[in-house]
């Protein structure tokens, strides 16, 4: 009977912590990823795995999150093993102040999940996230792919560097009659409201005010 007790209030325990709302945490990994687009694809089919704790840490279950299309968003849903839903995240990239950039998944209180280390600063990586987003197909996940290219595009534009947003428009001008650059248009749209402020902000800045006159051209054109 004792043992049945304890068995039963474990099983409340569960229950309380998944409907009420776990502490997730990502299990240990040391990956970086270097293409935004071809991660994505991976995670939406295999997903990232998390060790789901209570509020003192210890270890309750394992989950695996992914990505599913809910109506015209995609989002991080984590289930347990059974498909049974937990929770579900926005993931976004966020540089933090040690000079890292992060896929950061928070729950709608803000909560960090997990957090993933993204490095698509050096050139090579980021063209070939750039290539990438020209080439996915699959509608249910491309908005996440682009609201993280933008965030990264924005995040750099804020620090007065212009030279990601100059990559893809030159790069958008190169194959802009080719099938798969209308992916672009969302991104577009976000960064160009920050270009003008770049250009209004200095009004003696040539080259803002020029990727300014290009994206909007871009923009039409695609």
């Amino acid at each position: 009977m004792k043992l049945i007790s304890r068995m039963f209030a474990l099983m409340i325990v569960l229950a309380v912590l998944f409907t009420t709302g776990s502490v997730f945490a990502a299990a240990d990994s040391t990956e970086t990823v270097n293409n935004l687009s071809k991660a994505y694809e991976s995670w939406k089919n295999q997903g990232i795995k998390f060790v789901v704790r209570d509020s003192k840490g210890k270890f309750v279950h394992w989950a695996y999150g992914r990505l599913e299309s809910w109506g015209a968003k995609s989002k991080w849903v984590v289930r347990d093993p059974k498909g049974h839903f937990l929770t579900h995240a926005k993931g976004t990239v966020e540089s933090w102040k040690n000079g890292q950039t992060r896929l950061v998944l928070r729950d709608n209180k803000g909560r960090l999940l997990t957090h993933i280390n993204i490095n698509i600063a050096e050139g090579s990586n980021f063209a070939a996230t750039v290539v990438g987003l020209r080439h996915l197909k699959n509608d249910k996940f491309l908005a996440f792919v682009q609201d993280s290219l933008s965030d990264i595009i924005i995040g750099e534009l804020k620090q007065d560097h212009t030279t990601k947003a100059s990559v893809l428009i030159k790069y958008l001008n190169r194959y802009k009659n080719d099938k798969g650059t209308e992916n672009f248009k969302p991104v577009l749209r976000k960064i160009i409201p920050v270009l003008v402020f770049m250009a209004n902000d200095k009004p003696d800045d040539i080259k803002a005010k020029t990727l300014v006159e290009d994206a909007r051209k871009l923009l039409t054109e695609l």
